[in-house]
């Protein structure tokens, strides 16, 4: 495979498929064919690529999930349990192997049978290292456990972790555990080639993509979960609130993304539409890079965070729609959730306080900012430039088009950012933003702890539940007061305008899921 690099606005548009959206679906009736409807969303960012390991952003997670299927999942109906997916059934061996019995009869987009050789590839280096195996995938932030898949037979595999996991199971419903074609990625010959047109065996396969205007998908007949409820999915690209609420409006669009709450009247007044979603497993925050001038010591970035009112943030801009964590987890992760830790603390006097011991002279700070990438974004920034005036921080923001220009080096700013936890516990959320190969410090190359990471490593291995809370605790402490990486904002809300004749409901992460496990249609 040759070297792909996904920084380059390149445009992939795959082949073009031939007899869609409006062509018969083999064997159906006029009837069934005109019952079988096509949808059309709009979001506000096109997805970096649409593979798996390479990228989390909000796009692309909300285009992946179509196209691809993990070995085990998680039942959004059913407070994110475990279930079935390509693996049939799955038991423990010991602290560091799983053995899975795969389903028979999956076949992938281009008609070839999965098989155990699937999985391999897909847990291999030449997969999960990305590019030239650089290892700057975001698959590595919580699949870099795994040692090993051995093959049974072509329908069952072990999976080998590289030491004791007590969350292996989790890591194989997680994001970037999707598998791909063997084959057909074999067959692409380059990442570029493969990016263009990768293979899975989700419910949708993929027509084509075109840079900033669209992304086509179309129903896999074949798929082993039934039959896709939708002919097809289009996912347009149209940045702007006001034209996405439009496109709704017109009838143009069945679903719309990140609606912000001041538009909820205007979508509740219509007898066809609807607001759909809420609250979901994912933090809001801005990242911090500590080599920003005015920001290298820890006490003026605890300071970033104490001038902040977040209860006024989230009545303000979230009509209290959305909840504020007590630091970087939710009550969703059981056993390792620290109910007890302090909630954050709005205390202007006290980042007075701290800035002064930190000898803060007034610096310029760089907000690099998104236009309203994330809802709310610059409402939401422009309200946090007036609390951290208050208190004397001088932050300045700086208009950026994208990602690539946020993360251009050297940092030296503060900017947006979200995580959801992709399975539910802090090494599934904190620990791949922040541990060595989290976003921070791997991707972005800002800010390294010795401690968190060595207490990470230490927590990946531990079962005890008392002992990994002893463990979270002291980490929860690094990341909130003894050297911040971000100053966590609030839970995020994903929000949705829709036409009520659209069967569909949102699940509690940024993914979007219109197969038919979607809760609208599933019954099991």
């Amino acid at each position: 495979m040759t070297d792909f690099h996904p920084s380059r606005r390149h445009v992939l548009i795959g082949a073009l498929a031939t007899g869609l959206f409006g062509g018969r679906e083999a064997g159906a009736t006029d009837g069934e064919t005109k019952a079988w409807r096509r949808l059309t969303v709009g979001m506000s960012g096109f997805p970096q690529a649409l593979e798996p390991i390479l990228f989390n952003s909000t796009a692309t997670r909300r285009v992946v999930p179509q196209m691809f299927d993990t070995l085990i999942a998680f039942d959004h109906a059913k407070g994110m349990t475990l279930r079935p997916a390509l693996a049939e059934r799955w038991e423990r061996i010991d602290a560091r192997s799983l053995r899975l019995a795969l389903r028979k009869g999956v076949v992938f987009h281009d008609g070839s049978p999965f098989t155990a050789d699937d999985v391999e590839f897909s847990f291999s280096p030449d997969h999960l290292l990305g590019p030239g195996r650089s290892g700057r995938t975001i698959a590595m932030q919580t699949l870099d456990r795994i040692d090993r898949v051995e093959i049974v037979d072509p329908y069952t595999i072990i999976i080998h972790a590289k030491g004791d996991d007590a969350l292996l199971e989790q890591r194989l419903a997680s994001w970037a555990a999707e598998i791909v074609s063997k084959r057909a990625f074999e067959a692409a010959g380059s990442w570029e080639r493969w990016t263009a047109m990768p293979i899975g065996s989700g419910p949708y396969r993929l027509v084509s993509q075109k840079l900033d205007i669209n992304v086509v998908l179309t129903a896999h007949e074949a798929y082993w979960g039934g039959r896709p409820p939708f002919s097809g999915v289009e996912f347009r690209i149209v940045p702007e609130v006001a034209a996405r609420m439009n496109g709704l409006l017109t009838g143009e669009l069945d679903i719309v993304t990140d609606i912000p709450p001041d538009q909820f009247a205007t979508i509740q007044e219509r007898p066809n539409l609807e607001v759909a979603g809420g609250a979901v497993q994912n933090i809001r925050y801005l990242g911090i890079d500590p080599e920003t001038p005015g920001l290298t010591d820890p006490r003026a970035r605890r300071a970033l965070s104490l001038a902040l009112d977040r209860k006024l943030f989230v009545e303000t801009l979230w009509d209290n729609r959305v909840p504020v964590p007590n630091s970087f987890q939710f009550p969703s992760f059981g056993a390792g959730y620290i109910e007890d830790y302090p909630a954050l603390a709005y205390d202007p006097d006290l980042a007075r306080k701290l800035l002064k011991d930190a000898g803060y002279q007034g610096e310029r700070i760089t907000y690099r900012l998104l236009n309203n990438y994330y809802t709310n974004q610059v409402a939401g920034a422009q309200v946090m430039l007036d609390m951290w005036r208050a208190v004397g921080l001088k932050v300045e923001i700086e208009m950026m088009e994208n990602f690539t220009q946020i993360y251009k080096k050297p940092v030296r700013a503060i900017y947006d950012s979200s995580s959801t936890a992709i399975f539910p516990d802090y090494l599934g959320h904190a620990w791949r933003e922040f541990g060595p190969n989290g976003t921070l410090p791997k991707l972005v190359g800002i800010w390294r702890n010795e401690e968190h990471f060595a207490l990470g490593a230490e927590l990946q291995g531990t079962f005890d539940p008392e002992a990994r809370r002893v463990l979270i605790r002291r980490m929860l402490e690094i990341i909130d007061r003894d050297d911040p990486p971000c100053v966590v904002l609030h839970a995020s809300g994903q929000f949705y305008g829709k036409r009520r004749d659209v069967p569909w409901i949102p699940g509690q992460t940024l993914d979007l899921d219109f197969g038919p496990r979607n809760q609208a249609f599933s019954r099991s």
